[in-house]
């Protein structure tokens, strides 16, 4: 009876233990389509991604903007720490445009933005469908401390079962300084300006 009771706890333990590291989520809403749509289950590990794996990660968080206390955001992993951004009809990093295969939608002229720099430990997230989405063009770059979780597959429907692709991540065209931060009518994170 001890023997068996070992048993079930040596089991159990560790089905446990992977459940609290694991976190469920169901998307509502158009923000990451066509890569999610409202009605997948997702599986996600807690925490940040690896930092040197964390370029096109899809992640959660909570959103931290007043009032919107325990709704959940999925976004997209664009901007990593030290880069300089501007986006807007686009993202340019350190003065490159990104390839985004994944995003659509027109971005709204109000969220255009730009970051002079991105502080250690700091994310820039953007929905793929940018013009029905809300992300860091509204409450800022995002601390890795604050990402809840991080894309492992997708569980339902089962027709769309098994792993979201990550983007390799390319550019158009050879590096070329950033513009200087306050030229060209860009505006800092939370500003109320656009460029």
């Amino acid at each position: 009876m001890a023997l068996a009771a070992a048993a079930v706890a040596c089991l159990a333990f560790p089905a446990w233990r992977a459940a609290r590291s694991l976190q469920r989520v169901e998307v509502v809403g158009d923000s990451m389509t066509p890569a999610l749509e409202p009605g997948d289950f997702l599986l996600l590990r807690r925490g940040a991604p690896r930092r040197k794996d964390a370029y096109g990660q899809i992640v959660t968080l909570d959103d931290p903007r007043p009032g919107a206390a325990g709704r959940v955001l999925l976004k997209r992993i664009v901007g990593l720490p030290g880069e300089a951004l501007r986006v807007g009809g686009g993202v340019q990093v350190n003065g490159r445009r990104l390839i985004e295969p994944y995003a659509h939608g027109d971005d709204p002229h109000e969220q255009h933005r730009g970051v002079h720099r991105l502080d250690d430990d700091t994310y820039f997230l953007l929905g793929d469908h940018r013009g029905a989405s809300t992300d860091s063009r509204d409450f800022g770059p995002v601390p890795r401390a604050h990402i809840d979780g991080t894309l492992l597959l997708r569980y339902w429907p089962p027709e769309r079962f098994g792993r979201v692709p990550v983007p390799p991540r390319r550019f158009l065209g050879p590096a070329t300084p950033p513009i200087p931060f306050g030229m060209a009518g860009e505006s800092a994170i939370g500003d109320t300006g656009s460029s």
